[in-house]
């Protein structure tokens, strides 16, 4: 029987995007997929007026019964799932309300936040998706870095390696206390000649997310 592809739960709740901007771009993903399928509609009734015609053509043309009977036969296959077909797209213009309302509320959130290039343009979309995509990913590690935390005591190794990928999401846990202040990060060097790694820590005395090589440890 038709359904929705998602409920409006999911949708609010479930999909991807663990900020307001990368739910804005999962949201329009599945809204850009919903507006395709409602324009099958238009197709459906197209492919069935021309069926009615090219029957009507054939009993015009005098065509063999044979012929004629195959058009009707055709015909009547296509009408036994119209229903279901209809009921289906009707549900497919629920969601897409669902999408749009859910949409307008995100943006809502969203444009406050929106970035401008130094002439006053504002951020495209795009733009701000890339612009987002470490707030996202530190959000993403965050969480789940603090279920491991509330289910076992500890994050674990695999997090914490993830969560040293990048200074800004280092950074965001340390001041939410899910990683010791204390701690630093790791990274190697980018001389292929000097074999060790580098000792990072990020600023405490701004906000900003950078990180400032502290240390060196080399092997040669």
């Amino acid at each position: 029987m038709p359904a929705k592809l998602n409920s409006e739960f999911n949708y609010r709740y479930q999909v991807i995007g663990e900020t307001v901007w990368e739910k804005i771009k999962t949201l329009k993903g599945f809204l850009e997929g919903r507006l395709r399928s409602a324009e099958l509609e238009k197709v459906s009734e197209m492919k069935h007026r021309a069926k009615l015609m090219e029957l009507q053509n054939l009993k015009d043309t005098n065509a063999l019964p044979h012929v004629i009977l195959s058009m009707e036969a055709d015909i009547l296959e296509f009408e036994s799932s119209l229903q279901i077909q209809n009921e289906a797209f009707e549900l497919n213009r629920q969601e897409i309300k669902i999408l749009e309302k859910l949409l307008a509320e995100c943006y809502e959130i969203a444009e406050p936040t929106r970035i401008k290039h130094p002439d006053g343009t504002p951020y495209t979309d795009e733009e701000m998706f890339e612009a987002n995509a470490a707030n996202e990913f530190t959000a993403m590690i965050g969480k789940e870095i603090y279920a491991e935390v509330m289910t076992f005591g500890h994050p674990s190794p695999a997090k914490l390696r993830n969560a040293m990928s990048n200074p800004h999401t280092w950074k965001a846990l340390q001041q939410i206390g899910l990683i010791p202040e204390q701690s630093f990060m790791l990274v190697g060097s980018n001389d292929p000649l000097k074999i060790g790694f580098e000792k990072i820590v990020t600023s405490a005395n701004t906000n900003q997310l950078i990180g400032e090589v502290t240390e060196k440890k080399l092997t040669n």
